[in-house]
């Protein structure tokens, strides 16, 4: 019998075939998709970015919320020791002291009354004799007499004062040669103070205005033959602002012109 090798050769090629096709497709399989490791990549780096911006922008909110926080707290307990300071220093006040002052070289020494003054929110010590009036929302009077003294407390608001301008419009006010004195003619607390003399028909005017011992404009009139320099300035160096001193934005405007008279 002869061997035929066609179908023999034909059953190789179609085994050789079918091999070849299932390599091909098991490659195929295999193969990894070079772009699904830089896609990943890229959406953990952008989820990434994401959460810390946006823990950035919540920790930056904290810290600006907790500033804010903490100077309204910083203002508001500032404001409560100011508060709690002058009330102590108003209760450890005694009702009475004693003033001394000098006239013609020898030293008087007075006993005066504390008096409190609930139209600008400020005591001091008043001199037998004196008394103490509001003459208007940010003013009050010291009256004896002929004699007078003007107080206005002034707020600053922020804004630094320029006293001695504040002195000078004043007293020009009165008398365009009025002329400015030493402050250290004056007593110990006031020294520093911008301070001028005016003359007025047959009364010296004396305007002051200063920061210490709290910031205000006092102008003192007096007869020339009877001067009251001396024991006005001692009671107004115990001028001490109380618990109740206004705030308000309508305080002592440092412009506002002061009258020559009572």
């Amino acid at each position: 019998m002869q061997f035929t090798w066609k179908p023999f050769i034909t059953a190789i090629m179609v085994i050789a075939l079918v091999s070849g096709c299932g390599t091909k497709e098991t490659n195929e399989v295999k193969q990894p998709n070079p772009f699904n490791k830089d896609t990943t990549q890229t959406e953990t780096t952008q989820s990434d970015n994401t959460g810390k911006s946006e823990t950035s922008q919540s920790s930056s909110k904290n810290e600006n919320s907790a500033s804010e926080n903490g100077s309204a707290t910083n203002e508001e307990n500032k404001q409560q020791t100011n508060a709690e300071e002058n009330k102590q220093q108003e209760e450890a006040r005694p009702s009475e002291m004693q003033l001394s002052y000098m006239v013609d070289g020898k030293e008087v020494k007075e006993t005066a009354s504390l008096k409190t003054s609930d139209n600008q929110g400020f005591s001091l010590y008043v001199l037998k004799g004196w008394e103490l009036e509001a003459e208007e929302p940010h003013s009050d009077l010291l009256l004896r007499d002929n004699s007078f003294v003007r107080i206005r407390l002034l707020h600053e608001e922020g804004n630094k004062i320029d006293y001695a301008k504040l002195a000078e419009e004043h007293a020009q006010a009165v008398s365009s040669d009025a002329a400015r004195q030493d402050s250290a003619n004056l007593p110990e607390s006031l020294k520093g103070a911008a301070w001028y003399t005016a003359q007025s028909e047959n009364m010296t005017v004396h305007v002051i205005a200063t920061s210490s011992p709290v910031p205000m404009l006092v102008m003192i009139q007096t007869p020339k033959d009877k001067e009251e320099l001396a024991p006005a300035l001692a009671m107004i160096e115990t001028i001490r602002k109380t618990d109740s001193a206004k705030q308000d934005k309508e305080a002592a405007n440092p412009n506002e012109s002061v009258s020559s008279s009572n």
